[in-house]
């Protein structure tokens, strides 16, 4: 509004008056005013204090985003990519279903008349070993259509190479593929998805033909009426006229039911991949989530040991020969004056004491990271391990020599190694020993075997359950094999990133 300008405010002086076209203050220290000329209604400027303004200006109310309707969406299917991809892989599901299990009930048919020679066991293994294939191909299906991303679930690996026709390998070789739940449900997968895909597909087609049949009837009902199949001489009769635009409009009506029937159905299906093929993300996210406790931990107690196992070397090594280093550099300042000699057998016995105890100060440090791993690498670490093992031990390593790894991986794997054959060489009475070192998708393998008696077990505050804690601080995993009568066998599994 506009007004006569009020007084000054005595307690503000002159620059407080108002001048023309403002309003009165609204208090002391305070005034509002509304121009009258260019301002808009809207804006507003507010002082406080003195000196300062601070100018509001009302941003103007965003609306939130409309998504389509329901009617909008049904009648949008037919021209929506996702709905062609749906319809070819109702298409395609058929083809999957109807190879894999004809090859499913092959493997498992020849599998099981030839079960008793044995013979049968690697073949009913290749036909889950297809079903696994097959669900990573319905996993791929299904992501081409819905592009959320979906977690397969782990398997067993096999962990054994053959070494003799019946050998141990081949109890490894059945656990790994008989007792795992995973593959198993691949398997019941393939069983259900032969009916599931028949299903789909009669439905999918059935409403495709008949829509697109009921669109093109004029084109039909044209060409039968030109080859004279029909019995008209005269044109088309409006009846026929009728009946034909019904026929259209029903076909045009059933586009979009199809359209959606084709998206719902893979929907639906999804669902079963998700079921049978895949992991839950809710389970995954706590499984995660119990994994990265167990690795704190872990980690935690393996810091807490390393911090003991320093003071205790300290304690009892460096430290005590530098207490004498000390006591006899004392009495060498006491008796340097008096008796030289004795002065001078103490100074030597303390440059020996001095001596052993950076010695030990070294040995201390070459425990936490040794000078040849941190020099020339894992190999030929390992290797320097190996022959310096009393028992005969043969390093087998994929490994290029002088590569290398990430710092904590190749110390964990350079322990996990030093101290199995120190058990080794202290408790299983072997008379040989393997270590083998290998990448295995993303994850560096390590494994000792011995032929020796066996029966070790990861005892709480033993050395296993200290190995056991290294590795999974770097959340890896360890399993222990060691039947009573041997053999042993430690395997060590590390993620590996780049360095």
């Amino acid at each position: 509004m506009s007004g006569n300008a009020s007084g000054p405010d005595p307690a503000r002086g002159p620059d407080s008056a108002a001048g023309p076209g403002q309003g009165p203050a609204t208090g002391p220290g305070s005034a509002t005013w509304q121009g009258s000329g260019s301002a808009s209604a809207t804006e507003q400027t507010t002082w406080q204090g003195s000196g300062s303004a601070s100018a509001t200006r009302p941003r103007p109310a965003t609306r939130p985003e409309r998504r389509p309707g329901l009617l909008r969406t049904f009648l949008r299917s037919p021209f929506e990519p996702q709905t062609w991809r749906a319809t070819l892989a109702v298409l395609l599901g058929l083809g999957i279903a109807v190879l894999s299990i004809s090859l499913l009930s092959a493997c498992f048919s020849a599998g099981g008349s030839l079960l008793i020679w044995l013979i049968g066991i690697p073949i009913i293994g290749l036909g889950i070993e297809l079903s696994r294939a097959f669900a990573r191909i319905e996993r791929w299906r299904i992501t081409a259509v819905d592009r959320r991303p979906l977690l397969p679930h782990g398997y067993r690996s096999f962990d054994g190479l053959p070494r003799s026709p019946y050998g141990p390998w081949l109890r490894a070789y059945a656990e790994t593929q008989f007792l795992d739940a995973n593959r198993w449900r691949d398997v019941v997968y393939i069983l259900v998805l032969f009916p599931l895909a028949i299903l789909e597909f009669t439905i999918v087609v059935g409403l495709w033909a008949t829509a697109v049949s009921l669109v093109a009837a004029p084109l039909l009902v044209a060409g039968l009426a030109s080859l004279d199949v029909l019995p008209f001489r005269d044109g088309i009769p409006p009846a026929w006229t009728g009946l034909v635009a019904v026929a259209v409009l029903v076909g045009l009506a059933l586009v979009p039911v199809a359209a959606s029937v084709s998206r719902g159905l893979m929907m639906l299906h999804r669902a079963v991949v998700e079921g049978l093929l895949c992991v839950d993300p809710t389970a995954a996210l706590r499984q995660d989530v119990e994994r990265l406790r167990g690795s704190r931990s872990a980690a935690l107690e393996l810091e807490a040991s390393e911090l003991r196992r320093i003071e205790r070397d300290l304690h009892d090594g460096a430290q005590q020969r530098l207490v004498v280093l000390a006591i006899d550099l004392s009495l060498a300042e006491e008796r340097i004056d008096t008796d030289p000699a004795s002065a001078r057998a103490l100074i030597a016995g303390a440059r020996t004491q001095a001596r052993l105890a950076l010695a030990e100060i070294r040995e201390l440090v070459r425990g936490t990271a040794p000078a040849i791993l941190v020099d020339r690498g894992l190999v030929a670490a390992l290797g320097a391990v190996a022959g310096g093992c009393p028992v005969p031990t043969v390093l087998d390593s994929t490994l290029v020599a002088g590569e290398r790894l990430p710092p904590a991986v190749e110390r964990a794997a350079y322990f996990v190694v030093a101290e199995a054959l120190t058990n080794v060489a202290k408790h299983a009475s072997a008379s040989r020993c393997e270590v083998s070192l290998r990448h295995e998708t993303g994850q560096l393998v390590v494994e000792i075997r011995d032929d020796g008696v066996g029966g070790a077990t990861a005892t709480p505050g033993g050395g296993l359950a200290g190995l056991r804690d290294r590795v999974q601080a770097l959340d890896g995993s360890l399993d222990l094999s060691s039947p009573p009568g041997g053999p042993t066998t430690v395997r060590v599994q590390l993620p590996v990133t780049e360095p």
